[in-house]
C-alpha cells in the first residue's frame, strides 16, 4: 500500500482550472483505482480549500455555479480521504517543522500530518514546502512541473 499525501496547493488543482490541473486529475483517477493506494491530507486542508474556492469565485475565476460544482464535488472527494487525527503530538512536530525549515504555520501542519501517517508520496505546488518534503525523504511532485514520473 501506498500513501498518497496531497496539500492544499496541489488538491485544489484538481477542481480549479490551473497548471498543473489535467496532469493531477490523471493522476489520481489512476491512483485511486488501485486498491493499494491511499490518498491523504491534513485537517487543516478543510478551511484551506474552502478558503480558496470562495478567493477564486471572488476573484472571478469561477462562477457562482461552478463554486456550487466545485464544493459539491470537493464534499464527495473529502469523505474518501483519509485525515490524521489532530493530536498534540501531530500539534507540536508542526512546530518543530515549522522552526527547522520556516514554513508557514499550516504548511507545517500539513507536512507534520504526512510524517505522522508515514506517506511515501508528497504531492504540492508550494516551493518551500516541496523542498521541505523532499528533505524529508518524501516522493515528491508539483503537478504544475508536468504528469508524474516525467
Amino acid at each position: 500500500m501506498m500513501i498518497i499525501f496531497m496539500d492544499t496547493s496541489a488538491w485544489v488543482k484538481y477542481f480549479i482550472e490551473e497548471d498543473g490541473t489535467r496532469e493531477l486529475q490523471n493522476f489520481i483517477q489512476d491512483k485511486s483505482a488501485s486498491d493499494m493506494n491511499v490518498i491523504a491530507a491534513s485537517a487543516v486542508t478543510y478551511a484551506e480549500m474552502y478558503a480558496t474556492f470562495r478567493r477564486a469565485l471572488r476573484g472571478n475565476r469561477i462562477t457562482e455555479s461552478e463554486y456550487d460544482e466545485i464544493v459539491s464535488n470537493f464534499e464527495e472527494q473529502w469523505d474518501n480521504i483519509d485525515i490524521p487525527e489532530p493530536s498534540d503530538r501531530l500539534i507540536k512536530r508542526s512546530g518543530l517543522l515549522a522552526g527547522h525549515y520556516a514554513l508557514k504555520g499550516c504548511d507545517a501542519f500539513q507536512l507534520a500530518s504526512a510524517l505522522e501517517i508515514r506517506a511515501a508520496m508528497f504531492i504540492c505546488s508550494d516551493n518551500d514546502l516541496k523542498d521541505a518534503a523532499n528533505d524529508s525523504g518524501f516522493i515528491v511532485w508539483n503537478p504544475a512541473d508536468g504528469e508524474f514520473g516525467c
